[in-house]
């Protein structure tokens, strides 16, 4: 076993090395994989260990988009042959209808390892021993990444991040060995980094630190002048304001050249330190099921163009938005090994509003600000922020955002970062003026809601109560919340099993399907988010359309119902679409999903007088395609609607 794959505690457990040539061992014997396609496909899974990967990533992965015909078989053939291979070091690979997983402790892939041990560096508290922390996890790399294996473009993609995780890391390892006064021996480590990336400036700045502090002033000055005019003749661009001022200070004498562990490489008022690497994301969300196609437009939208990348994921309350993006996060953090930086801006929550100020202040401290030099303006915080972001590779998510003024002051500028929204409303002002990509979320499929039952509940019960859990589902709607919390009543029940669930929801679903003591944990709780936020018209009209008896409604109809101008209902129709309470499944015509219905036609006895309700029931029932607004006239000529709200 080469040098730095050693895993201590580890014994003669398998480890897949992936930071230089695909390999595996067991112990010290080394494990044959097959050819370099069938070596990619382990490659794929290891990445991902721990966690399913979908048949079609794996497809994307080997052939991206010219896939041969019987692409699927090929990957279960390669699966099949690495089997064996692996079954020796008691490691087996799973099959689920969405996909493979690798059963295997993540640190057991040095990719994890390497992450693993630099999140440790991290939390030391004093820059040698984050130093020497970084400094051990850099010995795991052995060469190029994912090399020997054959795949398409998202295997180049995937290489690419790994190099540029490890730059990033270097890069701050160097920072805090600079810190730390080793400054004297990284001269000929920083020259020849500089030299494989002369348009990475913060590399620059330290090799001209470096040089300054051992003597040799003018060297620091002569590298700065390189750059600069390199950058202008092949880029058309200066050096950053950064590189700049520290050329200034060096001009002056002004950098301190004595340091000792634990200071920072530079005084606190110069302008050259390195910020911190945020890690914010929340919690993967176990069993994560489905979403191939979403999951294919985030990455499409992440690695394509030279823009900053900005998707926008839109579907209904409890439909899985957060989940979504959390998991590409952390699927794809290896893109972005500058940070990942997240916050809730509350904006469909009983709480108030994140204020855009309060979220930057949230993301400046995140990216090392000390707290007392966070703008206060708004302004002034939002250019701060863009200036920290401008040259990294760091991924935004914004949470449950509730407008598109909300947002704005939230996007990074930074070619080489991306931004991930989720919100219940459409937010299309943003795909208008700011190039966002619409994500739209809806439920899963009835196979995947089938396969996210299994996982929640057990493949043994799941086999022993089949067609109950396909009930179960379609009872659900097909609605991942609402399955989680259908889930979690048989868990809590486990006498009566999927079917007494089944049973339980045959009544008043919106009451069954709720945790008590969580808010969180309950679909009528999600639905009342959006309801609130409607102005009262459009609550009324909400109502009134869960009267209507069937599966859709047309415009027509609910102009009738509501007794509103045409124009007018279509313009609170398409607000009531544009929040995700009803969906235009075809122009003109309207639908719902079954939970919201029922929660529609609840508020209506909840809220409506009964008379009125009375009144929209029967015109429902005369409501007919050409016939709506003879309906309407005549209920209208008999006085009903004068005692509506």
């Amino acid at each position: 076993m080469p040098d730095g794959l050693e895993l201590p505690g580890l014994g003669q457990a398998l480890k897949i090395g992936l930071l230089g040539a695909v390999r595996a061992w067991h112990g010290h014997q080394e494990i044959l994989l097959g050819p370099p396609r069938q070596r990619a496909v382990l490659a794929l899974l290891a990445l991902e260990a721990g966690r399913t990967v979908s048949v079609d990533r794996l497809i994307e992965g080997l052939w991206g988009e010219r896939a041969p015909t019987g692409a699927r078989g090929m990957v279960q053939g390669y699966v099949s042959r690495l089997r064996p291979a692996l079954a020796r070091a008691d490691v087996t690979i799973a099959y689920y209808s969405q996909g493979y997983l690798l059963r295997l402790s993540a640190d057991q892939v040095d990719v994890h390892e390497f992450r693993n041990a630099v999140a440790r560096a991290r939390a030391m508290e004093s820059a040698e021993a984050r130093a020497t922390g970084l400094r051990r996890a850099l010995t795991l790399w052995r060469g190029e990444p994912l090399s020997g294996v054959s795949g398409g473009g998202l295997l180049d993609l995937l290489r690419d991040a790994l190099v540029e995780e490890r730059l990033a890391v270097t890069e701050e390892c160097l920072n805090a060995e600079t810190r730390a006064g080793r400054h004297a021996g990284l001269v000929p480590e920083l020259i020849a980094l500089v030299a494989e990336n002369p348009f990475r400036e913060g590399l620059v700045g330290l090799l001209m630190l470096a040089l300054y502090r051992a003597g040799r002033r003018v060297d620091a000055l002569e590298r700065y002048e390189r750059t600069r005019r390199r950058l202008i003749e092949e880029l058309g661009l200066d050096p950053s304001p950064e590189l700049r001022q520290l050329r200034q200070r060096i001009l002056r004498g002004k950098v301190s050249t004595i340091r000792s562990p634990g200071l920072s490489a530079l005084d606190e008022t110069e302008a050259w330190e390195a910020s911190a690497m945020p890690a914010q994301l929340p919690p993967e969300p176990r069993q994560f099921t489905g979403r191939a196609a979403e999951l294919r437009l985030l990455d499409s939208a992440a690695t394509g163009g030279d823009a900053a990348a900005i998707s926008m994921v839109t579907g209904t309350g409890g439909v899985g938005k957060t989940a979504l993006a959390v998991h590409w996060g952390h699927r794809m953090r290896s893109l972005f090994p500058d940070g990942q930086l997240y916050v809730n801006l509350r904006g469909h929550s009983p709480e108030r509003p994140l204020r855009p100020i309060e979220a930057l202040g949230q993301f400046l401290r995140g990216l090392g600000v000390p707290a007392e030099q966070v703008p206060h303006a708004e302004e002034e915080a939002s250019a701060a922020y863009r200036s920290l972001l401008a040259d990294r590779r760091v991924l935004v998510i914004l949470d449950d955002a509730g407008s598109e003024e909300q947002v704005r002051p939230l996007l990074p500028s930074g070619r080489r970062c991306a931004t991930v929204i989720t919100s219940r409303d459409r937010l299309t002002g943003l795909v208008a003026r700011d190039g966002a990509l619409p994500v739209p979320l809806g439920m899963l499929a009835p196979d995947e809601a089938g396969t996210l039952v299994g996982r929640l509940l057990g493949d043994e019960r799941l086999a022993a109560e089949r067609d109950a859990a396909r009930e179960l589902a379609r009872a659900c709607g097909y609605l991942p919340l609402a399955l989680r919390v259908a889930a979690a009543g048989v868990l809590g029940r486990p006498a009566g099993g999927i079917a007494g669930q089944v049973r339980r929801l045959a009544g008043t679903r919106l009451s069954s399907l709720a945790v008590n003591g969580d808010p969180h944990a309950a679909v009528r709780g999600a639905f009342d988010l959006s309801y609130r936020r409607l102005d009262p018209p459009s609550r009324r009209l909400f109502r009134l359309l869960g009267l209507i008896p069937g599966p859709t409604f047309t415009a027509e109809a609910a102009a009738a119902l509501s007794g509103a101008p045409p124009g007018e209902t279509d313009h609170l129709l398409s607000r009531l679409a544009a929040a995700h309470l009803i969906e235009e499944s075809e122009p003109g015509r309207y639908t719902f999903h079954d939970l919201m219905r029922e929660y529609a036609r609840e508020r209506a006895w909840a809220e409506e007088s009964e008379l009125d309700r009375t009144l929209a029931e029967a015109l429902a029932r005369l409501a007919r395609p050409r016939r709506e607004p003879e309906a309407r006239d005549s209920l209208q000529d008999q006085g009903f609607f004068q005692g509506s709200k």
